[in-house]
């Protein structure tokens, strides 16, 4: 077992060496010029060619923020709120590898086992997220979260591109809102997003935007809401897309609820075609070539728009309910026995697919089937989860096991 902890960590150590005023300082400098070069958004040293993700480092956190990271530490009795938050995974790792804290893994088997499974976490990208929920959610509080993430948490991993997504209509208003609803939300959220975007700036950033802002729409249309909501999704991509260095991709839904033909209709009246494209999966744990099927049919639908599917936890597959009428296909509600899916690679070998992500942090609970509440990691379930990772892409294909 502990060879199986020197090899995770001295391996992941190698592989990564109620308003915003307009005058609000930045808290970082951002060394990004201010136009845009189309065959280089996010400001690469290398251009990467047509898919705009190709040879971007992603950021890692370490221990003061990542969640995986956290949750290592403290099953080592160290307290993550007062480490440096400098401090990167590769550093924190290999001090599990050497020294004090190695000797604690040996004389530990048990422990040693649970922190070389979180470190199949901890080692891996990890998207941050800003939401309605982000420092109570004022406008102001969006910016700050926006700027503590780009200026402080991201010294732990410098020169990285961060993965930002967002959660501020299906957080607010939930999965049925009225269209008075809708409009009394409308100046709030408006004010959340020009919030986030004015402290993204310059820098680089991609950009997943709205979490279930597709895909949980069919109550929205029942409600006569989806107007609306169009227009707001329309007014968030339109903000960010004018920013210099974003690449933005917004909730496409997931395979197994809407058909290709209404998720693409919505798609095309939200203007995907001003962004790169759409994510897929990212509450659900659907086969991921079951994502590229249905994506891919989308993609010729929307003149070409591109996506990226969440692999986060679709390793061994969705967990299908018996009963399927009333109860969705999937059981979103902590399912056990699952896997981490494949990890964070553009190297998909499919023509519209711009890459395999973990677009939340694997291990974080759905709030339902006996987990803490939605959102919040749980260390138990992420190590369940890579203990069974798996980078299979189906039941049928090869199985590619970590």
């Amino acid at each position: 077992m502990l060879a199986l902890v020197a090899a995770v960590l001295v391996g992941c150590a190698q592989a990564r060496t109620a308003s915003v005023h307009a005058n609000d300082a930045q808290q970082c400098s951002q060394p990004y010029p201010s136009h845009r070069d189309p065959a280089n958004p996010l400001a690469l040293r290398r251009a990467p060619g047509p898919n705009p993700l190709t040879g971007v480092r992603f950021f890692v956190p370490g221990p003061a923020k990542g969640s995986a990271a956290r949750a290592i530490a403290q099953l080592l009795g160290l307290n993550p709120d007062t480490m440096d938050v400098s401090e990167s995974w590769a550093s924190f790792s290999r001090s599990l590898a050497f020294g004090p804290l190695h000797d604690k893994l040996v004389a530990n088997p048990s422990l040693a086992r649970q922190v070389a499974l979180l470190a199949k976490v901890a080692s891996q990208p990890e998207a941050q997220r800003i939401s309605s929920y982000s420092w109570g959610g004022s406008p102001d509080g969006i910016f700050k979260q926006t700027q503590k993430v780009l200026c402080q948490n991201m010294a732990a991993d410098p020169g990285t591109i961060p993965i930002l997504n967002t959660y501020f209509l299906h957080a607010t208003l939930g999965g049925s809102p009225t269209p008075a609803q809708m409009a009394a939300y409308g100046p709030l959220f408006r004010a959340r997003v020009d919030a986030m975007a004015q402290a993204i700036g310059r820098r680089p950033v991609v950009l997943l935007l709205e979490v279930d802002g597709i895909g949980s729409t069919r109550g929205v249309a029942r409600m006569g809401s989806l107007l609306q909501w169009e227009a707001d999704l329309r007014y968030e991509i339109n903000t960010v897309a004018a920013l210099p260095h974003t690449v933005v991709y917004v909730e496409g839904g997931y395979s197994d609820s809407n058909p290709v033909r209404y998720t693409a209709r919505v798609l095309n009246a939200i203007g995907v075609n001003k962004i790169r494209g759409f994510f897929t999966n990212d509450t659900h744990e659907a086969w991921t070539i079951n994502e590229v099927r249905w994506a891919t049919r989308i993609a010729r639908r929307t003149h070409g728009a591109h996506f990226i599917v969440d692999t986060a936890d679709n390793g061994r597959g969705p967990l299908l309910n018996r009963v399927k009428v009333g109860y969705g296909v999937e059981d979103l509600c902590n399912p056990p026995k699952r896997g981490l899916g494949p990890v964070d690679t553009s190297n998909t070998g499919y023509a519209y697919a711009d890459a395999w992500m973990w677009t939340h942090p694997p291990g974080n609970s759905s709030g339902c089937g006996g987990g803490p509440p939605g959102g919040v990691f749980w260390p138990a379930r992420a190590e369940a989860e890579a203990a069974r990772a798996n980078a299979q892409l189906g039941p049928r294909l090869a199985s590619r096991p970590y």
